[in-house]
Order: structure tokens, then sequence, then C-alpha cells
């Protein structure tokens, strides 16, 4: 399957996070990419099963092309594990390209402190032991794929466990025997439980410490300067209209909780650590002045959209 001549691959992602898919088909499959247009990367590839490759280890990826054709049998962006879990949380593609924008790199200790689905822990362990995002999924790339003349004579069983190996060892050298330290609380134990229950269906569970923790007592459940990374989509502010008194108290009640948040930030961050959250565009003012307090400065990473709603990506870190 590999020849002199080149094809042309592509990946479909989250527009606004190219980066990030660049940066993985590079660390997947070694080739150079480069942003086509908005949500779309093209690179070149001697070997059509690195195309395969991408298909069933690629985090950032919703499609992949050869040629313009479709190779994956379904929406890689949507994870089969996403099962339970409150509306309104991020996807699994969003929490992989939200994680490596904020600079994710395995070995630092993880903390999402408001999960939903656990999707931000699920995609980090996923990235950081190298299982395949896809493992229980390979059947059905395996049934698609023979239907295709490019790789209707391959033997797939075999190809997936040597993508398998080559990505846990890939994995293994990218942590350099640090441990894997990744926490997913909320306040809310259905939520604790729905994020357990995600990623046991994802197989990880066993590299995720879980459990409902409220804002206000973290430093007594957290070692001081433990944390190095937080990354989370917490509760977002209402749009306040007219005499809307439970909108309005209820934004009350956040400004009160993120004040909380970045206290127990001061005391849990380490001294190089920042906090990352995913905010719906209009809350930056309020957050920010709330970071300020405790003298955290605010630095806008990126802003997109996901069909009509924006949203910010915001960095804080101690001065």
């Amino acid at each position: 399957m590999a020849t002199t001549e080149k094809y042309t691959g592509a990946v479909t992602t989250i527009p606004s996070f190219e980066d990030v898919a660049v940066l993985e088909v590079n660390e997947l499959i070694g080739a150079k990419a480069t942003t086509a247009e908005a949500g779309i990367v093209k690179f070149q590839v001697q070997n059509k099963l690195d195309l395969c490759k991408l298909c069933y280890l690629s985090q950032s990826a919703s499609q992949v092309l050869l040629q313009g054709l479709q190779l994956n049998p379904f929406d890689l962006g949507k994870r089969q594990h996403e099962l339970f879990g409150s509306p309104g949380g991020v996807s699994g593609n969003l929490a992989y390209a939200l994680l490596r924008a904020a600079g994710y790199d395995g070995k630092q200790f993880l903390f999402d402190p408001f999960t939903r689905s656990g999707a931000i822990a699920i995609e980090a362990a996923l990235f950081s032991s190298g299982f395949p995002v896809n493992y229980y999924r390979k059947d059905a790339f395996s049934s698609y794929f023979l239907q295709l003349r490019n790789f209707s004579k391959i033997d797939f069983g075999k190809f997936f466990i040597a993508v398998e190996k080559e990505a846990a060892a890939t994995a293994a050298r990218r942590l350099n025997k640090s441990k894997l330290k990744i926490l997913s609380s909320s306040p809310l134990m259905q939520h604790v439980r729905s994020a357990e229950k995600n990623a046991k269906i994802a197989g990880v569970k066993k590299l995720i410490r879980f459990g409902r923790l409220d804002i206000e007592w973290l430093d007594a459940k957290l070692d001081e300067r433990e944390i190095d990374l937080v990354v989370s989509y917490p509760p977002q502010f209402k749009s306040v209209s007219g005499n809307d008194a439970f909108a309005a108290a209820e934004n009350k009640k956040l400004v009160s909780l993120y004040k909380n948040l970045f206290y127990q930030a001061d005391f849990f961050l380490s001294r190089k650590g920042k906090m990352v959250l995913l905010l719906k565009k209009g809350s930056y003012g309020e957050i920010t002045a709330a970071a300020a307090t405790y003298k955290f400065a605010a630095g806008l990473l990126r802003s997109f959209k996901l069909g009509s709603e924006e949203f910010e990506m915001v960095s804080f870190t101690k001065l």
C-alpha cells in the first residue's frame, strides 16, 4: 500500500481549532498538515492506511477524507461512550480540542471541577494513555474499510493490533514515566455518576479520579499547589431581559461561585499552573472581574462559534 506516489488526505474538525488537528495529524501519522479552509486541514500521504489509522485514533477529526472520498462510516466527532450526562455539556472532540489548545501534554495534573459527562477527563485519559478513542468500533471500521477498493485485501485485525501497540508506546514515551493524574469532579453527584459511567464505557475509568467536590471546600480536598492545569466548562451567566428576577438571582449566585473558584485556585494551582475556561460570549467581563479580585490575569485564547452560539476560551494565570 506504500508507494512513491502521494495521495491527498484531509480531516474536517471544529472551525477555529484547525491548529489542533494539524498537530494531531503530525503526531499520529507524521504528515505535515496545513489549514485549507475553516474546519479543514489537508496533507499528503504515501500510505493510504495512514488514513485508516487517523479514523481509528483521531480525537479532533469529524471526517477523514482520501482524495475527497469520506473514509469514516460515521461521524468521528460523536463518541460512542457519550450516553450519560446533562444536556449542554461539551462534546468529546471539543473537549479534546480545548485540552490541546490549553497546552495539555499528559504530564500535568489535570482538574475539571465542573464536569457534566466526564468528556474533558475522558479525552485527556484517551490521549495520555494512547487508548484508541474508537477501540470498541473496530469491527464497524473493518467491515466498512473492506468494502472499499483501496483496502479490500487488508487484514484489519492485524492492522488494529499494530496501531494499538504503536499508540501505547508513543503515549508512554510522551509521559516519560510521569504518573497520569486526572481529576473530574462536580458539586452535583448525578454529574459525577454520569462521568464515571461514560468513562467505563470508554475504557478509561481506572485512569481518572472522580469525586463530588463543592467549590468552596476544594482547599480541604486538594493539596496546596497540587493542580497544574484546570480545563472546564463552568456554569454560564444567563441573559437578563426586562424584570427577569430569577435570571438576575442566578447570576448573582454565579458571581459568588466564581469568586470562590478563584479564591480556591489561589491555593491549589501550582506556581506555573493555569485555569482555562470555556465561556459563552458575554461572560468575559463578569468572570475576569472575579478573577482580578484574587490577582488572576485573564487572556483570551480564541473565540469561535458552534452553530449559532458564540464562545470564548479564556486562560487565567496568577499575577
